[in-house]
């Protein structure tokens, strides 16, 4: 046990140095690439912090088993939108763009819904995560294309105020990769470790997946959106975390269901799913008022993550 809180704490400190050469090389990338923060963040650091959920994902449909997969991929995408936005507004309250927020907020509502409707008889076929995967694909390739026309249109002013200090693209591709590797390699340290530590407390695999593996997979998502409020790219961790959220209910998802079918309890649909639009529903109202997300507003919503947790056992999912 003691070895594992160890690997615990060093998997932690591997994630969030690594965040801040992710997020140097990212606002380097949108500077070069002519694309805004948020869709940078939404895109290119997304599919870099979701690689522990994916990781997750695949092993869990290789050992069959369902409910740590869609377990761990809910859970995560209730803990960035429930837990790292409003912590980070608790730490420094941001300004969003309308237009990027407005557009983002229809897409994930509309891909919670989707993946509602694709599990209604609780479970989750080949052919539903093959959908759910082009589903995700699309998704990425649109993002990618839309914020380009939009930063060939208006320019550096949608670009964000932070300013990157990477010059050459020799030192851009090791920020990034070095950057990537320690993330995800810390985050495998976490996921391994903390799994080990919950499994060896008996907590049950459906809850190691939505609390103790959702919140270690999502440690990369949390330790960038620190690094980026910290280097006022706060577009990059909004774009971030939301693409990260896209990729889950889709991708990850959808990896799993392709290996392996998945199955949920009736319970566990019936709450989860309301749960985390509520949360969801909750946040983009907030923002899209006046475009910024203050300390109170971050409060209620980490307030709706400690109840959506707390409500687990209410639903015998505990």
């Amino acid at each position: 046990m003691v070895l594992q809180v160890i690997l615990f704490i060093v998997g932690i400190a591997l994630m969030f140095k690594g965040s801040d050469y992710l997020v140097e090389a990212s606002v380097a990338i949108g500077r070069r690439a002519r694309l805004p923060n948020v869709v940078v963040g939404g895109t290119i650091v997304s599919i870099a912090t979701t690689s522990p959920e994916l990781t997750v994902s695949i092993i869990s449909g290789l050992e069959k088993t369902p409910g740590l997969a869609i377990g761990n991929a809910l859970g995560s995408a209730a803990f960035n939108m429930g837990f790292i936005l409003g912590f980070a507004a608790l730490v420094r309250p941001f300004e969003l763009l309308g237009g990027e927020l407005r557009w983002r907020s229809v897409i994930i509502l509309g891909l919670t819904a989707l993946l509602f409707f694709l599990t209604i008889d609780d479970s989750l076929t080949l052919w539903r995560g093959i959908l759910l995967i082009t589903i995700g694909m699309v998704y990425l390739f649109f993002d990618y294309r839309r914020g380009a026309a939009r930063y060939a249109q208006q320019g550096e002013a949608i670009g964000g105020r932070a300013v990157s200090v990477i010059q050459t693209t020799k030192r851009l591709v090791l920020f990034f990769v070095t950057g990537s590797a320690m993330v995800i390699g810390g985050s495998v340290l976490v996921v391994n470790s903390g799994t080990d530590i919950a499994e060896a407390l008996g907590v049950p695999p459906l809850i190691i997946g939505l609390t103790m593996l959702s919140v270690g997979t999502s440690l990369p998502e949390l330790a960038t959106a620190i690094a980026a409020i910290r280097k006022h790219a706060f577009d990059l961790s909004v774009g971030n975390l939301i693409g990260a959220n896209a990729l889950n209910l889709t991708i990850v998802t959808g990896t799993a269901a392709s290996i392996y079918p998945l199955s949920m309890a009736r319970e566990t649909q019936i709450y989860m799913f309301p749960a985390i639009f509520v949360i969801f529903s909750v946040f983009f109202l907030l923002v899209r008022t006046k475009n910024r997300l203050s300390r109170w507003e971050g409060a209620i919503i980490i307030s709706l993550y400690v109840a959506f947790i707390g409500g687990l056992s209410a639903f015998d999912l505990v």
